[in-house]
């Protein structure tokens, strides 16, 4: 359901709001999300925070590894909670990973990733500008709805400063949130707040660009999504920004980014694009392409997933 996907309103009783919006009833709204757990297609039901506004940063990183040996490397991957998505993509190179951690440690980050998987080359290529960002999935359609389009990113690169209290609610929401008929009542008894102060919090890191939503995030495969591609182009100069903005124009598109392009990989234009079959997303590309007057490009169907998850923030302050 996109409402559920969209985010919940920062009130006691988020589903009776969402079932008036919709025309359903308030007990329908949450047994609607309670089934998408049932069903494996939701992941998790919690808070997407802004990385950068949390004083962390990301990047995608790639791999060209034997086919004999993508397994083993990708198994030592994975258990690093800073990895939060590893593929195996078609071509060349063949298995990537997105790392998140705190701004100030993400290169040490990088190099114990790259002392990991020696004689391997990690190929760092972080985000230069972001044109779009987040996705909203229908699960009963098959329709992709995006949540934000951005122009190229200027976001400041300080940070808030978070109080104790505050990162124990950063903490707990990033977890799956109760499903219950008041939600963050719930959250604010275990956390001994206030309701009304946690829900001010809420709405003050929303407004701040802090706090993106609270929603459901689904399994992209287990929703039906299943042909997925990362389309990438060379694109030289200002002409970035100008298809950067085409794309993220584009409903197919969830995610858009200029990234540095390098000789192993001569590409700087990047877009995620979800379909449940190969051939949509081929002609998907196609159109997307020729939207932007775009040439050379190439889409990177994923072939396997090693592992999906949100960034875990403050965890090195839980007991």
């Amino acid at each position: 359901m996109v409402a559920l996907q969209r985010g919940v309103p920062f009130v006691r009783r988020p589903w009776e709001e969402i079932a008036r919006v919709i025309g359903m009833a308030e007990a329908d709204v949450l047994n609607a999300g309670r089934d998408l757990f049932k069903r494996g297609i939701a992941r998790r039901f919690g808070a997407v925070f802004d990385s950068r506004s949390m004083g962390y940063a990301s990047t995608l990183c790639a791999l060209d590894v034997p086919a004999a040996d993508i397994e083993r490397i990708a198994a030592l991957l994975q258990p690093h909670s800073g990895i939060t998505h590893c593929y195996e993509r078609m071509g060349s190179p063949n298995l990537w990973f997105t790392v998140t951690a705190p701004a100030g440690s993400l290169a040490l980050e990088l190099g114990a990733l790259a002392d990991l998987v020696r004689p391997l080359k990690v190929m760092n290529l972080p985000a230069i500008q972001r044109f779009k960002v987040e996705v909203v999935l229908d699960a009963g359609t098959g329709d992709v709805d995006p949540v934000r389009r951005e122009g190229a990113s200027s976001k400041s690169d300080s940070a808030p400063v978070f109080s104790d209290r505050e990162k124990s609610l950063v903490r707990r929401i990033q977890d799956n949130v109760p499903l219950s008929i008041e939600p963050f009542v719930d959250v604010a008894l275990e956390l001994k707040w206030n309701t009304d102060e946690l829900l001010l919090k809420l709405a003050d890191w929303k407004q701040a660009g802090i706090l993106r939503r609270i929603g459901f995030i689904l399994r992209h495969r287990e929703a039906g999504f299943v042909a997925n591609g990362m389309c990438v182009w060379p694109v030289a100069g200002v002409d970035v920004a100008r298809a950067g903005r085409i794309l993220a124009s584009l409903p197919e598109v969830t995610h858009c980014y200029e990234r540095p392009s390098s000789p192993s990989i001569p590409f700087n234009l990047y877009a995620m694009i979800h379909a449940r079959e190969r051939a949509v997303a081929e002609d998907t590309f196609r159109r997307m392409g020729e939207k932007a007057g775009l040439s050379g490009g190439r889409m990177l169907i994923s072939v396997r997933e090693f592992k999906k998850s949100s960034p875990v923030f403050f965890p090195e302050e839980e007991a």
